[in-house]
């Protein structure tokens, strides 16, 4: 049995136009999808046509099919969570600008990248991270690891 998309409202022909042209490139060709399988064109014709799967083509369809033109939002993909945030590169910086190693109990006289990744997995604000983790963190919130081992503390 053949697979067509169920037939356009007058709203959905000229918005489809519309994506089909834009310049979202995944947006258009969903749509070009559409279009096509509206004009009564098969699912293997639109697959050899856009240069897609079939099945790509049949999950457009069928998903058009079930949702309407919501089928044709973009939804972020989902993937591993960010944990190097602007966030903890604030937290290591304030760190080595207002403690020292001594507080930890650790003999050093300055911070050193492995005793930044000892005290963010100590303290809990990451489960891991590497040393180049660190260094990313505090580049992402503005910081520089070089700048602040320079930073030298006040005595008050």
């Amino acid at each position: 049995m053949a697979l067509y998309v169920r037939p356009l409202t007058a709203q959905e022909r000229p918005l489809l136009q519309s994506l089909a042209n834009g310049a979202d490139l995944i947006r258009a060709r969903w749509a070009r999808i559409v279009l096509l399988s509206a004009s009564g064109m098969g699912v293997p014709a639109i697959a050899d046509t856009l240069d897609l799967s079939a099945a790509t083509v049949r999950a457009r369809i069928k998903d058009f099919n079930a949702r309407g033109l919501e089928a044709l939002e973009r939804t972020p993909a989902s993937g591993r969570p960010e944990t190097l945030t602007p966030s903890l590169g604030d937290q290591i910086a304030a760190l080595m600008r207002e403690r020292l190693p001594r507080d930890f109990g650790w003999s050093d006289t300055g911070w050193t990248l492995d005793l930044l990744v000892k005290v963010a997995t100590l303290e809990g604000w990451v489960e891991s991270i590497s040393r180049e983790g660190i260094r990313l963190a505090l580049r992402k919130s503005q910081h520089s690891y070089r700048w602040l081992k320079s930073w030298t503390q006040v005595d008050d």
